[in-house]
């Protein structure tokens, strides 16, 4: 099922090809998921089904806005958040990648951009992460086409960057799951603070505790093992809570995103990498999840797991971006740790999920 990731990047390069000149959103405020749905299946051993799925998805995409000129170096903590100047983002990271090696500029951007991890619903950090794989496995230089898409990943990060509240310092007395359990939940009927997931996320602001609740969990030394039991965790809410799936959803690809970016990063990076991808898990489920009650995070383990070949078989033949991405994502995480809850969660997930189209 799953393809090797380092076979040369052809196809992938084909459907960057098939999405060039859109934009990193479109509707006002969703995000094109071309890039990062095609590498996921690719990843999964679907790439045959991937150049009819990009020029069907490539449909409802708007185009790139023009092109803008880099920002200063001493002007970019004031044009984070900023999506009017995306165009600026967009030409900063050309800039950057075109004179160092994109391990260079991604080990500068990486702690720039983290505090604002909850960008777009995370998909600046997923997006990103998706192309970082890509790029590890392709050798030196890589082609350019790669190279630009890492542009626009972070691009995308910086123009939509959103700090939540708090800064986990990862030491505290509780796992995942009891940790989850004690954050303090929005109240359902709190209004957001914007459109999309992130209008809600933005309103944790609003709730009390919401930043001390973080100082709760107290992470493992070894950031895989950290991971592993931060995406469990969030698998099982996505699996357990039927009401908010596609919010449930980035509670586990953000992370799962994460890890793929862990191998070129600095030793020193990993730390804050899991206090970020925490801080968005805590985040989605207090600002989704008003009861804790209904999480299931105390629910016994189910006793067998769905096939893995026929969860990957569902994906394709459902074609939803956010499907493909959290399949992938399950599998890979499977894969790892063999916890049947991510397998139950994907079921779930495109159980709840319309057929896209």
């Amino acid at each position: 099922m799953d393809a090797d990731i380092h076979e040369p990047p052809d196809r992938l390069l084909d459907a960057l090809g098939r999405l060039q000149g859109t934009g990193v959103e479109f509707a006002g405020f969703l995000a094109n998921h071309g890039p990062m749905a095609a590498e996921a299946l690719i990843t999964m051993g679907a790439g045959d089904v991937v150049p009819e799925w990009v020029d069907a998805y490539r449909a409802k995409l708007e185009p790139e806005p023009p092109a803008g000129r880099p920002i200063k170096p001493d002007e970019w903590r004031f044009a984070t958040g900023d999506m009017r100047r995306l165009g600026d983002w967009v030409a900063t990271f050309r800039r950057e990648l075109g004179e160092a090696p994109w391990r260079q500029v991604l080990e500068t951007w990486w702690p720039r951009l983290l505090p604002g991890m909850a960008a777009s619903a995370t998909h600046g950090v997923i997006r990103t992460a998706h192309i970082v794989r890509v790029l590890s496995a392709a050798g030196d230089p890589p082609p350019w086409p790669l190279v630009d898409e890492l542009a626009h990943g972070l691009a995308f990060w910086a123009a939509r960057y959103q700090p939540l509240p708090g800064s986990p310092a990862l030491n505290g007395a509780l796992d995942p799951a009891a940790s989850i359990a004690r954050l303090p939940r929005m109240n359902s009927a709190e209004p957001a603070s914007g459109a999309g997931i992130g209008g809600r996320l933005a309103a944790l602001v609003r709730v009390p505790g919401f930043a001390e609740g973080l100082d709760a969990y107290g992470a493992p030394a070894d950031p895989d093992e950290a991971l592993d039991r931060l995406i469990a965790a969030a698998a099982r809410v996505l699996w357990t809570r039927p009401d908010a799936p596609i919010a449930f959803c980035h509670a586990v690809t953000a992370p799962a995103a994460a890890r793929l970016v862990l191998p070129s990063l600095p030793v020193e990076l990993h730390r804050p990498t899991i206090a970020a991808s925490w801080q968005i898990i805590g985040g989605i489920i207090a600002a989704f999840s008003p009861d804790a009650s209904g999480d299931g995070l105390d629910r016994e383990d189910p006793p067998d797991a769905p096939d893995r070949e026929v969860l990957l078989r569902r994906a394709v033949e459902h074609g939803d971006e956010h499907v493909i991405k959290l399949t992938e994502a399950a599998l890979r995480e499977h894969g790892r740790t063999g916890d049947p809850v991510l397998l139950h969660a994907a079921e779930a997930f495109v159980k709840r999920m319309p057929m896209a189209g």
